[in-house]
Parts: structure tokens; C-alpha cells; sequence
């Protein structure tokens, strides 16, 4: 079956809908701020819509489930003008609260936007219900979606590599996704506590 997304929050939806109104303005203002023309973005070219969640890696660490360490942080929105230029929309979740909302272009957004299409066709997406999300682990500059269907199947597919472990476009399991976290997120940890030791000798 095809993989599908929730509908968004209305509020997160209200937020977006107020902030394309904000963008339009900045656009006709300043024109070379964004590529994209907001004031054309209409309802039927907001596209997958879904949430995005955060990893606390300091968790994973210490030996928790992925699932406790995952928070939901935003709702994002893929977008395109009537001349096809495409953004992105991050609507962000603050103590349960819809707040703010970051566009963003480019090549990310253009390699995020591929692989969502191009996964939509893959055979293993037809062979199960899959709801679509994504996760993020800042401090490793890691993104990668996540296909969430019934009885534990799921897939989760980086958009971004993870060092030399995991490729853009992967598709990967639970386990796999945890066994390339854990040591990136380690090194990461190794280097902050070796800076905040030289500071400390200062």
C-alpha cells in the first residue's frame, strides 16, 4: 500500500498559512531573500505534510530505547509556487505549542523532497501501510526519514550520510539505525568533554 501522512495539526496549519502571508510580504520587499513566491503557494501544492522528531543522543547513550529518546519538534511541510521552485516549511513544537515557522531552500530540501518521491515508488513501499515522518540528530548534522508501518515494520532511510556508516538513500532497520548512532554520538561526546577539559585547565 502507499505510504501516507496524518493531516497536520490545525494550529500547526494555521501557523504555516499566517507565516506564507508574513513570507509574502518579506518577498515583495526584498525579492532576493527566497527563491520561492509564497503568495502562490496554494493549499494543493503544500505537500507531505509530516512530524519531525529529535533525538536525545546523551539518551541513546546510556542505553534507551530509541523510541525514549525521540521527541516530536516540528511539523514539516514541503512547498512549491506556481513555477515549481520548492521550499520547505518547519513549523516548530515548544512545550506543545505550534510556534514558529523556518523556510528553508536549497539542496537539502531538494534531496529530502527526491527521496520522498522516489521511496513512494519503491517496492518495498507498496508491500505495506506506511506512515510517514522524519528524525534528526543536530549535533551529528544527520537527518532521515522514517516509514512507520504496522507490526513493527518500518524502514528508515538518511537523507544525509552518517560518516562512513550510513549512505544517503538506505534503506535501514531499527537496529542498524541505533548500531551507526551510537559511535558517531560517542565521538561527538568524546570531542565536547576534550574541549570543555582544556578550558577547564585554563
Amino acid at each position: 500500500m502507499p505510504i501516507f501522512h496524518d493531516a497536520a495539526p490545525i494550529r500547526s496549519s494555521a501557523k504555516l498559512h499566517d507565516a506564507l502571508s508574513h513570507f509574502s510580504a518579506l518577498k515583495e520587499k526584498h525579492n532576493r531573500w527566497m527563491n520561492i513566491r509564497p503568495s502562490t503557494v496554494v493549499r494543493q501544492r503544500i505537500l507531505y505534510p509530516h512530524p519531525l522528531y529529535s533525538i536525545r543522543l546523551i539518551d541513546l547513550i546510556a542505553g534507551k530505547t530509541l523510541s525514549s529518546t525521540l521527541k516530536r519538534v516540528a511539523w514539516i511541510y514541503f512547498l512549491r509556487d506556481r513555477q515549481n521552485r520548492l521550499a520547505c516549511a518547519e513549523v516548530s513544537i515548544m512545550a506543545g505549542i505550534h510556534k514558529n515557522v523556518r523556510l528553508s531552500e536549497g539542496l537539502f530540501v531538494k534531496k529530502a523532497f527526491r527521496l520522498i518521491v522516489k521511496t513512494r515508488s519503491d517496492k518495498r513501499a507498496r508491500r505495506h501501510k506506511f506512515r510517514l515522518s522524519s528524525i534528526r540528530a543536530e549535533s551529528l548534522h544527520f537527518f532521515t526519514l522514517w516509514l512507520r508501518g504496522n507490526s513493527r515494520m518500518e524502514y528508515f532511510i538518511p537523507v544525509t550520510p552518517l560518516g562512513g556508516l550510513l549512505a544517503a538513500g538506505q534503506w535501514i532497520s531499527r537496529n542498524e539505525l541505533v548500531d551507526a548512532l551510537l559511535p558517531e554520538a560517542q565521538r561527538v561526546r568524546a570531542a565536547h568533554e576534550s574541549v570543555f577539559a582544556r578550558f577547564a585547565k585554563k
